[in-house]
């Protein structure tokens, strides 16, 4: 099987192109993300036996403030958050990457120390190549080449959405425009219901923003007073998709 869906181009419908827009600028990385730019992970597949098989528990470090891998993974199961740590203790989660998803790819284009740190959140089931082998199988396969291209070109895009949000828009705005990117996501799942239900707490919401908690809090408690969504432990409930998005991108 080819690892590369076929683009459907003009094919494509108004709604299902909006929906990618906003997806490909969401925190989130994973199989829904790949398969809305073309790709699948089982391009991988055969390789597999060249890569170091790992099982690595949730809580431990893939990768620390200055650390340089000599490769990259592979995400078969589970998901791993990169996030920068203030000196205040302000925490910025700017990616949570999923399964079928490549984790540390950049470290194989420079040598230079990495600025985060790389936790696992949900056990995992990582591969490991080393960049000696990645550079094997890139002179032999294009599909691999496109795979590792088109990933950095769409975590660049997510990177830049994030700069945009903390250069130009204020906190209610930010706030509107991360939950609506996590509906986008749902409806390309196929949820279909008014109502969307996504499991986040303020704080992990926060850490996205690297805003503080209080400040998310009182951030939905305006947009609860609107009718926009209600809220209750560690979920959000999405009432008015439309209004969020207004306010996201007035």
């Amino acid at each position: 099987m080819l690892g590369l869906v076929q683009n459907k181009g003009d094919n494509m419908d108004k709604n299902t192109k909006e929906l990618i827009e906003h997806i490909t600028t969401s925190l989130l990385f994973d199989e829904t993300i790949l398969g809305s730019e073309g790709l699948s992970s089982s391009v991988w597949d055969k390789y597999l036996y060249l890569g170091y098989k790992s099982i690595v528990e949730k809580g431990a470090y893939l990768l620390r403030i200055g650390d340089c891998l000599d490769g990259f993974y592979l995400t078969k199961k589970g998901k791993i958050e990169s996030i920068f740590l203030g000196r205040d203790g302000i925490v910025k989660l700017f990616l949570v990457t999923g399964e079928g998803c490549l984790y540390g790819e950049q470290f194989i284009f420079h040598r230079q120390p990495g600025l985060f740190d790389g936790l696992v959140v949900e056990d995992a089931e990582l591969y490991f190549f080393s960049k000696d082998t990645i550079y094997n199988i890139m002179k032999n396969d294009f599909e691999i080449c496109l795979f590792i291209m088109k990933t950095l070109a769409i975590k660049s895009r997510m990177l830049a959405v994030q700069v945009e949000d903390m250069s130009l828009r204020n906190n209610l705005q930010k706030v509107c425009r991360i939950l609506y990117t996590f509906c986008c996501i749902e409806e390309k799942k196929g949820r279909t219901e008014d109502t969307i239900v996504l499991r986040l707490s303020h704080q992990d919401i926060a850490n996205m923003l690297a805003s503080h908690r209080v400040t998310v809090t009182n951030n939905l408690a305006k947009l609860k007073k609107q009718g926009i969504l209600d809220y209750r432990y560690e979920k959000i409930i999405i009432k008015d998709k439309n209004r969020l998005k207004m306010i996201a991108f007035e």
